[in-house]
């Protein structure tokens, strides 16, 4: 009896144990989803604001025995939009934008009311406010945060039939709504970009550590599945994505301010460190599977012990942290052991890779012992913040014809008024739902493809919400504290998941808009509901269209435009490189700039996006094949910074030929970038003669730092020669370098 009951503590015991840690997975995933917990916290606000908004108003008309249910559902919105519909770039000038809205909701809502009783002249309003909230948005963001919220207005009031005599209390609501979103906003939530900061290395940290986990199983099981590289490779992308937006962050706060002593420049470096180490590791663990070198029990137990010790150092925090990364360098100097003792000649082709990742590992160590030193030193003075780099003085050439944002208010314009027309035709009591989805398709899109990505995930959403929306709808009717609860629910979702899907955020929004008709017009029906997927449907593509016909913003284009802006980028990071590779100082700071490559890059895909989910018929390959080459490129110009050892002494013919190299490299950037902006073609040199004068450099003695000497090098010549495939594929000639 005994016997059977320790059993059954023991697999109780067990069971524990794995929810537990079931548990701690999971929480560190949704941690690691959520950098800094902007989203979150934004969500929070938006639905606390809308709530707070809704209640105090609905009080508030109770006791003033005020039977008006339009006015808590208007305060709501305007409490939402405060939230989300601010896009200033300084908080000072968020807080006065913010203010205006009461005033912008206010004189809209007027002018609502009094052209409803006019034949159309409300129409006019509406697309007078259509049309300025796009023109008026290249003075500012503030202007089109102003006309969006009078759009909403002059909307609601028509739609709802806002009497003239109830907008007294109508701007009470509104008040309301305004002062719940600055308080959130501003005094109870308020953005810390510090507290950001921090959190958003604490993210960047999970991630990270779930990588190494998930490599650490890999090591120990290289015979399972090949899923797991595909979920590592998943995860590394989010990592990259982090590091991004730590490195921009470092642009608005001083991390000294959260971590005392530390430089914006040495966490920028570490997390650039990081990032490489985790790119750096799934090909190689890739590698090193196809080759058997996990097989060798030494080679597996070292990389298991450095994994593990790298992915146990806590490095922002007090604690332990030197016991740990003192661990962790002792495990990097057992893998450079096992290495050596590793037979050389049986095993050439796949020691190099323990190489490479023992190096990548030992800047990290080195980086976070860095950090580790300055947080302890008690420095008294904060340390000068980085110093930004001089803005260029050149002014860019004004485009000819109208402005991007006069083309955009046109294309708005004639979408409103197509819209409208077909909304009293098919919808006539509701007639500017068209309007409305015309309206939303024109926001944060810049050129016909992103417009038609944005219609189609608008539509997709809408349908599934709205099919789901009405059965929830039939099971909580009657049942109007639980439809309420569901509509705060949905609010949190909708903007919680707003930056991750489009398509998700309009499921939530649609299941709103179902539940507030049944909460308002006492019923939903088929036909309803069918009718505004149908009215979104049609606004959505009839935007796409104005989009297309009227002074389209190519794909292509914008694609090119990307392009350069890449190019340029990678030509300022290879003239520093190679200017600190022959000792001349620079005040270019080469990580800060690998982030700026991998934003560009990022931008690229965004771009692209619509013109790489075209079916193969409609010849997509090139783009492909840009996006291939820049990828390449990328990775090989991260790697020039992620080796960062001593040089060796170079004598007078090296020197000449770094020069050589310098000189052709940036002349092929600067080649590309004008037959990307002109379509004429250019000479392109290759630097084949280069690159065997420079591997012959070694050869004079056996040298390690000159063989990782060459070892750059070689990064910079399979650069030009990603520059050259793309050259190439552009039709221009490729010839030999002039002497």
């Amino acid at each position: 009896m005994d016997e059977a009951l320790g059993i059954v503590y023991d697999y109780i015991m067990k069971m524990k144990q794995t929810v537990y840690k079931t548990l701690l997975h999971w929480l560190a995933r949704i941690t690691a989803a959520d950098p800094g917990l902007t989203r979150l916290v934004n969500a929070v606000k938006a639905t606390l604001s809308v709530i707070s908004s809704v209640l105090t108003t609905n009080l508030l008309l109770d006791w003033l025995d005020y039977s008006l249910i339009t006015v808590p559902i208007f305060s709501g919105i305007v409490g939402l939009l405060g939230v989300f519909a601010v896009f200033d770039d300084t908080s000072q000038k968020q807080k006065v934008t913010t203010l205006l809205l009461a005033l912008s909701s206010s004189v809209t809502l007027s002018i609502g009311a009094w052209t409803s009783s006019y034949f159309h002249l409300s129409d006019v309003a509406i697309l007078c406010v259509v049309f300025l909230a796009f023109y008026l948005s290249r003075y500012g963001s503030r202007y089109f945060s102003l006309n969006m919220i009078g759009f909403i207005s002059i909307y609601f009031s028509t739609i709802l039939g806002v009497q003239f005599g109830d907008l007294p209390i109508y701007f009470i609501g509104i008040a309301i709504g305004v002062f719940y979103a600055y308080f959130y906003k501003f005094v109870l939530l308020k953005n810390k970009p510090e507290t950001i900061l921090k959190r958003s290395m604490t993210s960047f940290h999970v991630q990270t550590n779930l990588i190494l986990t998930r490599v650490i199983h890999i090591v120990q099981h290289p015979y399972e599945d090949e899923k797991e590289l595909r979920y590592l490779n998943r995860n590394v992308l989010k990592l990259n994505e982090y590091a991004r937006n730590i490195s921009a962050q470092l642009g608005d706060v001083n991390p000294y301010d959260v971590w005392e002593g530390i430089t914006a420049n040495q966490l920028r470096l570490y997390v650039f460190d990081v990032q490489m180490l985790m790119e750096t590791l799934t090909p190689t663990i890739e590698q090193l599977k196809e080759h058997k070198a996990l097989d060798h029990s030494s080679v597996q137990d070292a990389l298991v012990q450095l994994i593990q010790s790298t992915r146990d150092v806590k490095v922002l925090r007090h604690q332990h942290v030197l016991e740990q990364l003192r661990e962790a360098e002792k495990n990097v100097q057992k893998l450079r052991t096992v290495t050596q003792h590793v037979n050389q000649k049986e095993n050439d082709e796949w020691l190099f890779l323990l190489r490479r990742l023992n190096t990548m590992a030992n800047h990290v160590i080195e980086g976070a012992f860095e950090l580790h030193e300055v947080r302890h030193q008690n420095i008294e003075q904060p340390q000068e913040a980085d110093e930004e780099a001089a803005e260029d003085s050149t002014e860019k050439e004004k485009a000819k014809g109208l402005e991007p944002t006069t083309k955009k208010a046109l294309q708005a314009l004639l979408a409103g008024s197509l819209a409208i027309a077909l909304g009293y035709a098919l919808t006539p009591t509701h007639q500017y739902w068209i309007l409305l989805s015309a309206f939303i398709v024109f926001m944060g899109t810049d050129t016909v493809g992103r417009t038609f990505i944005k219609a189609n995930d608008r539509t997709i959403g809408t349908i599934a919400g709205a099919i789901v929306g009405f059965l929830v709808s039939l099971f909580l009717s009657g049942h109007s504290t639980w439809q309420v609860a569901f509509i705060f629910l949905c609010i949190f979702m909708a903007f919680y998941l707003f930056n991750v899907s489009y398509s998700l955020a309009m499921f939530w929004i649609t299941m709103i808009i179902a539940m507030l008709y049944d909460l308002l017009l006492g019923g939903i029906t088929y036909q309803l509901l069918f009718a505004r997927v149908l009215d979104t449907f049609l606004g959505a593509y009839i935007g796409f269209s104005a989009a297309a016909l009227v002074f389209p913003k190519k794909t292509r284009e914008k694609v090119t435009d990307t392009t350069i802006e890449f190019l340029e980028l990678l030509s300022q990071y290879i003239e520093s490189y190679l200017m600190s590779l022959k000792g001349k100082g620079t005040t270019d700071n080469l990580a800060e700039i690998a982030f700026d490559l991998d934003q560009s890059l990022h931008q690229f895909k965004v771009d692209s996006e619509s013109i790489r989910k075209r079916p193969a018929r409609f010849s997509r390959s090139d783009v492909e094949r840009w996006l291939t080459i820049l990828v390449a490129t990328n990775y090989y110009a991260k790697h020039l910074n992620a080796t960062r050892e001593n040089e060796p002494e170079m004598d007078a013919e090296l020197k000449e030929t770094i020069d050589h190299i310098q000189a052709h490299v940036t002349h092929n950037i600067a080649a590309i970038n004008e037959m990307l902006k002109s379509k004429r073609h250019q000479i392109i040199y290759d630097l084949e003669q280069d690159r065997e004068r420079i591997e012959r450099y070694p050869d004079q003695n056996n040298d390690l730092s000159k063989r990782i000497f060459v070892y750059k090098l070689y990064y910079i010549w399979r650069i030009n020669q990603s520059l050259v495939l793309l050259a190439q594929d552009m039709g221009a000639p490729i010839s030999k370098p002039p002497e």
